[in-house]
């Protein structure tokens, strides 16, 4: 029942910082720039190995309903409907590579960031 609340709890203040940042889904600019950043964000998060809690808190209910794929999709699905298929494909393909790229990027930055601090 904790784990819920709280994964409640991270996902309600971040679909009002989502909505927020992103004016109501009207700027695709400035989707594409969040997802990108909290993919990196928690690729570096689940790369320390946080307790449990903390992944319901930050990982799945902030994180996940800061960018979440809902956004993409209707952006990608508007652009297809105005006929603008290249566009819309674009969009998805850079927001979806982009976000798995991002998170592996964050998770290989923190571990090599690990690895230089013991080196040291």
């Amino acid at each position: 029942m904790t784990a819920l609340l709280l994964v409640a709890v991270g996902g309600a203040s971040a679909a009002l910082l989502h909505h927020h940042l992103t004016r109501a889904v009207s700027e695709p600019k400035r989707i594409l720039v969040l997802t990108i950043v909290t993919c990196t964000i928690l690729g570096f998060v689940t790369a320390a190995t946080p307790p449990q809690w903390f992944v319901g808190l930050v990982c799945a209910g902030f994180l996940g309903s800061l960018a979440p794929m809902t956004s993409i999709a209707l952006l990608t699905v508007l652009r297809i409907r105005e006929r603008r298929y290249r566009s819309g494909l674009l969009f998805l393909a850079a927001a979806v590579i982009g976000g798995i790229a991002c998170t592996m990027f964050g998770f290989l930055l923190y571990r090599s960031g690990l690895t230089l601090y013991h080196k040291f």
